[in-house]
């Protein structure tokens, strides 16, 4: 099985791994014709050393009619997708709505990415590694315009977390590791504690603190490139904290100071996050008489199928603030300040093939309890996947590996660790994100902690060129990698967790007022609601609102002022019920009502709404509006042109009232259809020129030139029909247009906003 994109043997983004991230690309000159800027956040994959820019490849509709198979004993079927829509979940600027989509539609996007850069002269077979027959779709390979801009080189990306992080658990799941510690801290004979066997031990994490690894492809004020970068690539930093310590270590008796951590430390983690719906029942509320959703336990079926992706993480831990601080509710500031995790999530599909026993083979083994029955997992077992721990001081460019360690050391698997956590009825949320805790080995190299191996800073670590280490220094970054292979297929890995750090900020000191955020606004969904659309099934204006409400994904009731048996050369009269709320008496109205807060607000004329949708919902859906200056632009001169032209003269009752007027019968609808020639006329010049500019090589197959629809698009579908209405040439008058509107036809935010879809359309 090939890739007709290269990946390098080396890489860990092969055909078998297909991961999902969240990029930008702020040194990209490529992005001109697309509806989001180059800096704004989007969703994204990557293979070999390319990030693949998912938000494109949907708008492009590369990733609609999505299969589901089932099997069962007697056949294998597939259908179609209904209810995922790709162009809003992957507009996104986090993985959230997708992860919270259920399982099936994770394989279904996965799969069809892979059949995308599988080489049309190759298709994949059944095989332990790429695990169904993929058949490959070269749209995207014979597409070099879509494939300039969407493919996006990883050493000019620029990284953000994958997800908005709702709750962070840190678990205590390695036997090793906590065997270790007890060890340390209560002798041998009572290492683990009395409880440690029998449930997965967690605590509550701050999410607020969890950092994306290689955040920055620029070098941070306090560092220069070089020191800031391993293997070329830009590190993350992290601070060294501040807190209270135990002033003599031997006695707690004699109280604590304030200072920096001397004894700062790196844990290696993996951490995955939950998906799918969550876990709620509706309970009746009997004092409000209503339902309130309530947290319902997993099963471990259930929970196997919540888990969407991995990624490695380093649990940034002050071993003497923790020291002082965790008696007897465990950890708190020690922890809190800063944990880092992998860009590049892994998903549970890709990891599958490499399934395995854990360490400790068996649970409930001789003279130790068996789990209870809900934490029985009849799968129990990990997955081999090979973690490894350099660092690299700041006075060199060379790394040291001093840790090797695998995701088999885990006593308690993922599934268990999420069945536990809700067992007491915790809502999960897409997005939350579970981590396994310090994952040690048997051997001294195999210990995944500083604690561990300088064995509580008794012993040395060596880093090569007479550096030792205990903990770790100012200026040491701590690179964590993770990969999986088999001979024979690609290899499967995470990319790199990475951060320096940087020297910790005497007290007291004066918070950077760029970085506070003060924002106490209402979420746009929460602000905004109870949207109403006063129009008509055939009015252009309308026509375009209901595109961009669509493309929004925003609810509305869709309230119609004509009734169902009008026609369409008849005066456009307005109801008294709706000639209240309509400052343009005579006309079709177009009103958008909703609720701001306590407040009715009413807007009319389409661009006006569209300009609200816009600013307020930027963070929804596509944009209409693309951000790059030139692209939007052209976008208006377009739109202006339709305005000002088609759509005065070719109104109903504009062309009522030149009949009114007129001795020569149908002249009003004579006037209405030159304009809107005239002006489909003009925007043909215009899209014609931009298609020319842009060439085959980077055009998108809309008006200007982009793969999605814009506000030109919203504008143009409903002019093209009207043209049809009054027997326009359109072959040849605008031929390009007539190709560009092919597209609307396949595209949801059209077909959904279509005259005949509506429920005042006349059949």
């Amino acid at each position: 099985m090939k890739s007709w994109i290269e990946v390098p043997t080396d890489s860990d983004f092969s055909l078998a791994n297909v991961p999902f991230g969240v990029c930008s690309f702020p040194s990209s000159s490529t992005l001109s014709s697309t509806t989001l800027a180059p800096c704004t956040p989007r969703c994204c994959t990557a293979i070999g050393n390319h990030a693949i820019d998912l938000h494109l490849l949907a708008e492009a509709g590369l990733l609609d009619n999505l299969l589901m198979t089932t099997e069962s004993d007697e056949s294998r079927c597939s259908e179609i997708i209904t209810n995922f829509h790709p162009r809003i979940v992957f507009s996104q600027p986090t993985l959230n709505e997708f992860m919270s989509c259920e399982k099936h539609v994770w394989v279904a996007v996965r799969n069809r990415l892979l059949s995308l850069f599988l080489d049309s002269s190759s298709s994949s077979s059944n095989n332990d590694i790429i695990q169904i027959a993929i058949h490959a779709d070269n749209r995207l390979q014979q597409n070099s315009a879509l494939q300039s801009q969407c493919m996006h080189p990883l050493s000019t990306t620029l990284y953000h977390l994958p997800a908005s992080i709702g709750d962070y658990t840190d678990f205590y799941s390695s036997r090793e590791h906590a065997t270790n510690v007890g060890i340390m801290f209560r002798g041998r004979d009572n290492a683990l504690q009395p409880n440690w066997l029998h449930l997965p031990v967690g605590y509550h994490g701050r999410s607020s603190s969890v950092y994306p690894s290689l955040a920055s492809s620029a070098a941070t004020a306090e560092n220069d490139c070089e020191r800031n970068s391993v293997g070329g690539e830009k590190l993350s930093t992290v601070r060294r904290p501040c807190g209270q310590l135990q002033v003599d270590p031997l006695d707690p008796a004699k109280g604590s100071i304030y200072g920096p951590c001397k004894l700062m430390d790196f844990e290696l983690e993996v951490a995955f996050f939950v998906g799918g719906p969550t876990n709620t029942d509706y309970e009746q509320d009997h004092n409000q008489q209503h339902q309130q959703p309530r947290g319902r336990p997993l099963t471990l079926s259930e929970a196997q199928d919540r888990i969407f992706g991995y990624v490695l993480m380093n649990d940034w831990s002050a071993r003497d603030i923790q020291k002082w601080e965790y008696v007897p509710l465990g950890p708190f500031t020690s922890k809190n300040f800063a944990t880092t995790i992998s860009t590049w999530v892994v998903t549970s599909m890709a990891l599958e093939p490499f399934r395995c026993e854990t360490s400790a083979g068996v649970q409930g083994g001789v003279g130790e309890p068996t789990p209870l029955e809900y934490l029985k997992d009849p799968n129990y077992g990990s997955y081999d996947v090979n973690l490894s721990v350099s660092i690299q001081p700041s006075s060199t460019s060379a790394s040291t590996q001093i840790c090797t360690s695998n995701l088999k050391n885990m006593y308690w698997s993922s599934a268990q660790q999420l069945v536990h956590h809700s067992v007491t009825g915790c809502p999960m949320n897409a997005g939350d994100l579970l981590a396994s805790g310090t994952i040690s080995g048997k051997e001294q190299h195999n210990f995944g902690s500083m604690l561990e191996l300088s064995w509580k800073g008794s012993r040395e670590v060596e880093l090569g060129g007479g550096e030792v280490r205990r903990f770790l220094k100012d200026g040491d970054a701590v690179i964590m990698k993770g990969w999986c292979q088999r001979e024979g297929s690609g290899r499967v890995g995470f990319g790199q967790c990475s951060a320096r750090i940087l020297p910790a900020i005497p007290f007291p000191y004066e918070s950077s007022k760029e970085n506070e955020d003060k924002s106490t606004a209402m979420q746009p969904e929460e602000r905004y609601t109870n949207f109403k659309l006063y129009g008509s099934w055939w009015s252009s204006c309308s026509w375009t609102v209901r595109i961009a409400l669509t493309a929004k994904g925003i609810p509305y009731e869709y309230d119609t002022h004509i009734p169902i048996n009008i026609k369409l050369d008849e005066k456009a009269l307005t109801s008294d019920k709706h000639s209240s709320i309509n400052p343009m008496q005579q006309q079709v109205p177009t009103v958008l009502e909703f609720m701001d807060g306590g407040n009715v607000v009413r807007i009319t004329q389409s661009l006006a709404i569209i300009e609200f949708l816009e600013a307020a919902f930027d963070h929804r859906g596509g944009r209409l509006l693309p951000l790059d200056p030139v692209a939007r632009a052209k976008v208006k001169e377009i739109v202006e042109v339709i305005n000002s032209v088609t759509q005065q003269l070719q109104n109903s009752s504009v062309m009522g009232m030149i009949d009114s007027i007129s001795d020569k019968e149908s002249l009003g609808e004579e006037c209405g259809k030159q304009a809107i020639m005239n002006s489909l006329s003009s925007v043909e010049k215009i899209v014609a020129a931009i298609h020319s500019i842009y060439h085959a090589s980077t055009a998108g197959p809309f008006a200007t030139g982009s793969f999605g629809p814009t506000l030109a698009d919203a504008c143009l579908a409903p002019q093209l029909y009207n043209a049809r209405r009054l027997c326009v040439d359109l072959e040849g008058v605008c031929p390009t247009l007539v190709e560009i509107e092919k597209k609307y036809n396949d595209h949801p935010w059209f077909q959904n906003a279509q005259t005949e879809a509506q429920l005042d359309a006349v059949k």
